[in-house]
């Protein structure tokens, strides 16, 4: 279900070149890389243009950090689907992309107790107990623009030569991350004992130093490599 996006994504493309009557040849490539390993498939159009979908999972990725005074320790979930047009300025497999990504892409996380059993939550230092919960999560935008450079997919241009080709991907994508940040009732009541009712504020203090810490995935670095079939 997740993948359904691209899969219509996919689906799209086919129909728009086949409509078109312009695809002159295409290829099936599988790849792996920083966030994961995918498959797609690219449509070319001309020597210089080729239009291209895939979709990408990594699982969930082990992760953990600190801010100035809040340990945690998480998981990084990324799986996307993306539609790409890919430009080759010239005669060989260079190219330059743009796409857009349908993306689940979140970071997980919960307090990590210091080795004296307390925890420090905007400032205020708390003790933290088997019954004492604080968690984080940090979203990704669902849609976020692409731009890159890579090697391959010049369906076009491989129209005489089928067969297998390495491919290569080195790119960004585009959008500022949300952060929620909660604790349970236990941990908001030492707050409130410490800070005199002002536990909220801790809370939210803590929120915007994590919205800081994570604002550096606002752009996220992705590179692949693979093998493409060109048929």
């Amino acid at each position: 279900m997740m993948f359904s996006p691209a899969v219509r994504l996919a689906a799209a493309l086919s129909l728009c070149a086949a409509a078109c009557g312009t695809v002159q040849a295409q290829s099936v490539y599988a790849k792996a890389g920083f966030l994961g390993a995918g498959i797609g498939a690219s449509y070319g159009l001309s020597p210089a243009v080729t239009l291209r979908a895939d979709v990408t999972t990594a699982g969930s990725l082990s992760r953990s950090g600190s801010t100035s005074d809040f340990d945690y320790r998480g998981k990084l979930r990324v799986r996307q689907a993306g539609g790409y047009v890919d430009w080759f300025p010239f005669d060989n497999g260079f190219r330059l992309s743009v796409g857009l990504q349908a993306r689940d892409a979140r970071l997980d996380a919960d307090a990590r107790p210091r080795a004296s059993g307390t925890i420090t939550i905007g400032g205020t230092t708390v003790g933290f107990g088997s019954e004492d919960r604080a968690d984080a999560r940090a979203k990704l935008p669902t849609v976020a623009p692409y731009v890159g450079l890579g090697w391959g997919h010049n369906t076009v241009q491989r129209a005489s030569k089928p067969g297998f080709g390495f491919i290569a991907d080195v790119g960004v994508s585009l959008g500022k991350p949300k952060v929620d940040f909660w604790v349970s009732d236990s941990v908001r009541a030492k707050l409130d004992v410490i800070t005199g009712g002002r536990a909220q504020d801790q809370i939210d203090r803590q929120r915007d130093e994590f919205q800081s810490d994570v604002d550096k995935l606002k752009v996220l670095p992705q590179a692949y490599v693979g093998v493409a079939y060109y048929f």
